[in-house]
């Protein structure tokens, strides 16, 4: 960082009770007023050089002692003392920090060419023309020095010619790089003299203020000679450094906390950054777009800055991942840890617009592979917020049902995560887990899935049924195309004959006796097979058969309580019962339910 050193004689101010005075035997004939401090000076150093103070101190006449208010001076009384001092001749360092005060309040007094020669404004732009001005970092700080001083800054063209500076720097090729910078990334050491990085330029102006860094991004942007990336990352960089971290999931009573943070200031922000987003797609990832979305639901930012968000989220979802998607709820009313609302708005956001460019998608296009890969990111995702114990059944449902069926060719995640949402809540009704295994389809579960199925206790009766019946008839497929054309029509004829055998009337026992000594030979492969499928048939019928008894049980039961003829129609229904399971009965046991 570069300095100026001005003058040769001690500090010899010193304050007494909020006055500023100098240490002389000559005693003081000028107050000055600024703000809340009083400064008792001398004329005689002061008027040759302030052409203002010359001005205003033209009618006193002969008066012994003058005062003068200040209060509107640019910098403050910070930057009149630097002003004072020069003209004092005490020592002064300048540098980055308090040039541009020292500047304003320079050309406020009017310490011009024009008052006397070699005055404080001339030295005051050679440093900052030939000395601020080629640094980098002596650019950033004195951009940013003039956040305090934004009208004056930017009427005497400081403003200006600082955001050329740090853009002219930006656009250097990262080899002619031969400043100091600030970059704290992991696995980074600027002292092993390693290659400077593309965006090595993107932390030292995130210290900037958020009109100040658009003023940069914009000049950035109108060049055309950065990738959208580039601009991407510093949005990032600056997002991390200004705005609060939304992404941990919090207890509910803690989320108040946002409301002690500067909220306003974080929705403009917000606001801006946004705005600035290239409109290239991968200019920034989709992990940033949905952080910031998330920011954006728990500042209250403007419906058109989330319009956005969801937009630009949608656009990029097939490179999401389900780490990306784990995102906390902010709403009081919310008792769940993830934000189930919001990756069903991006999800529709997706599907909307993807059905807009492939309105006629096929097997092998963009769509399908992208529509593919977000389902499986969902059912991912739902399997780990299945684990919320206060995640809401409906909201789960809702998710799992936005996906069309084109995105899940295989239902086996879906089955995962239904399995672990019935496991973590224990408490639902029979007709809450019905409406929820209605989403799954079980023609698209794989063997081991169905085998898992079959035997697992948490689901309903009617969909291990419906599992059972589309097992046996996948394996029923199976084992046709498995069989060579001649032996597949023996096959069909023989099961064609069995079947007509057992349609005839019963014999009596001698003649049964004398039909099985003509049929002596023991039985085929064939028939070992038709009886293996008559065996899952009949174990089908009988879970039917369980399933049809308790839905009559609970009509029987709501007919006893209303006193209509109960004794009757629970004879009735157990003659239904038995009618339908007896001819198995001897053979299998019902599964409980």
């Amino acid at each position: 960082m570069k300095f100026m050193k001005l003058g040769t004689r001690p500090d010899t101010f010193y304050t007494e009770e909020a006055t500023r005075t100098v240490s002389s035997d000559v005693a003081s004939d000028l107050v000055i007023q600024i703000n809340n401090i009083t400064y008792l000076l001398h004329k005689f150093p002061l008027l040759p050089k302030c052409g203002l103070l010359q001005q205003l101190l033209a009618d006193s006449g002969d008066s012994v002692t003058d005062s003068v208010q200040l209060h509107d001076i640019p910098g403050g009384e910070d930057a009149f003392e630097l002003c004072a001092k020069f003209c004092y001749g005490i020592t002064i360092n300048l540098s980055a920090h308090n040039v541009v005060r020292a500047f304003c309040a320079a050309k406020y007094l009017r310490m011009t060419e024009s008052v006397e020669k070699g005055n404080f404004v001339l030295k005051l732009e050679a440093f900052f023309n030939s000395c601020i001005l080629e640094g980098w970092k002596d650019s950033i700080v004195a951009l940013h020095s003039t956040g305090k001083m934004i009208e004056w800054s930017e009427n005497l063209g400081i403003t200006r010619k600082c955001i050329d500076s740090v853009v002219e720097k930006i656009l250097v090729p990262p080899a002619k790089v031969n400043w100091s910078f600030t970059y704290s990334r992991p696995g980074y050491n600027q002292k092993r003299h390693q290659s400077v990085p593309r965006d090595w330029w993107t932390e030292d102006i995130s210290d900037l203020e958020i009109d100040l860094f658009r003023f940069i991004i914009t000049t950035l942007r109108s060049t055309n000679m950065l990738q959208p990336q580039l601009i991407g990352e510093a949005l990032h960089v600056y997002a991390c450094r200004w705005l609060p971290d939304t992404t941990k999931v919090r207890p509910p009573e803690s989320s108040a906390s946002l409301i002690n943070q500067p909220v306003e200031k974080n929705r403009r922000v917000l606001d801006t950054i946004v705005s600035l987003i290239p409109a290239d797609r991968g200019s920034v990832s989709v992990n940033f777009l949905l952080r910031l979305l998330s920011t954006a639901g728990a500042l209250g930012a403007s419906p058109v800055t989330k319009t956005e968000l969801i937009r630009r989220c949608g656009l990029q979802l097939d490179e999401v991942t389900v780490d990306d998607l784990l995102l906390p709820s902010h709403l009081s009313s919310d008792q769940h840890c993830y934000d189930i609302d919001l990756v069903s708005i991006v999800l529709e956001s997706f599907l909307v617009l993807w059905r807009i460019q492939y309105p006629a998608p096929s097997q092998d296009s963009q769509f399908m592979r992208s529509i593919r890969k977000v389902g499986k990111v969902i059912d991912c995702y739902l399997q780990v917020a299945a684990k919320d114990p206060n995640m809401p059944v409906m909201k789960f449902i809702s998710l799992a049902e936005a996906l069309p069926d084109v995105a899940r060719p295989k239902h086996d995640d879906l089955y995962k995560a239904i399995n672990i949402y019935l496991k973590g809540h224990p408490d639902l009704n029979k007709a809450e887990k019905k409406r929820l295994c209605r989403i799954l389809d079980c023609q698209k579960l794989s063997p081991e899935v169905c085998a898992h199925a079959v035997k697992n206790e948490r689901l309903p009766l009617r969909t291990v049924v419906q599992v059972l019946f589309f097992d046996q008839e996948r394996g029923s497929k199976a084992t046709s195309q498995k069989l060579p054309p001649r032996e597949l029509h023996s096959r069909t004829q023989e099961i064609q004959f069995n079947e007509t055998v057992q349609s005839k009337p019963k014999l009596p026992p001698d003649d049964r006796t004398q039909e099985g000594a003509r049929r002596a030979p023991s039985p085929t492969i064939h028939e070992r097979d038709h009886h293996k499928k008559l065996h899952l048939k009949s174990e089908r019928n009988i879970a039917i058969s369980r399933e049809q008894g308790e839905v009559e049980s609970e009509k029987v039961r709501e007919t006893r309580e209303e006193g209509i003829s109960g004794s009757k129609m629970m004879n009735t229904r157990k003659t239904t019962i038995q009618g339908k399971s007896s001819s198995d009965h001897g053979h299998y046991k019902g599964r409980d339910r």
